[in-house]
């Protein structure tokens, strides 16, 4: 027994050491057939995994989101006007023009419109918001706070277009 168990242990030690030395994009065809059907074992042994990729749950931050949004929705028409998102920046912060920019350029490019705001010009909106950080993104259903990568906003934006 114990044999077998100093055995299947040193099985597994070596499966682990292989793995962590393994380039997953280099595998070859065999590998990655057997390392997509292993993949599929693992997931049909456990949908659960699939389930919570598909519809992701965010309960610990639920009182947070839910505060969030029920400032946007406070504060609407401060906020949007009559544009889809709003960006607050300062005049003074390179970081800012360039996020402004590429928000613009995305907002553009999927029928959306921003609304700008100078920190300093909308204290009062800012301090409710608990702005403390610039580039700080607003959109219908959430807040973003510092630059985000182009590919994130994206990502956002998409999902407001449809």
């Amino acid at each position: 027994m114990k044999r077998a168990f100093a055995l299947a242990l040193v099985a597994t030690l070596g499966a682990i050491q292989a793995a962590a030395e393994t380039d997953f994009k280099a595998l070859s065809e065999g590998e990655r057939l057997l390392l997509g059907a292993e993949i599929r074992a693992v997931l049909l042994a456990h949908p659960e995994i699939v389930g919570a990729a598909i519809n992701p749950t965010f309960e610990p931050y639920a009182d947070d989101i839910a505060r969030d949004i029920a400032l946007i929705n406070r504060h609407r028409e401060a906020l949007f006007g009559d544009a889809d998102l709003a960006i607050f920046v300062t005049p003074d912060c390179e970081a800012c023009k360039t996020a402004q920019e590429e928000l613009s350029v995305l907002a553009k490019a999927n029928g959306l419109s921003v609304n700008t705001l100078n920190v300093h010009q909308a204290e009062e909106l800012a301090t409710d918001l608990q702005i403390d950080v610039v580039p700080f993104y607003v959109l219908p259903d959430k807040m973003l706070r510092g630059a985000m990568p182009s590919i994130v906003l994206e990502r956002f934006l998409t999902d407001i277009a449809d």
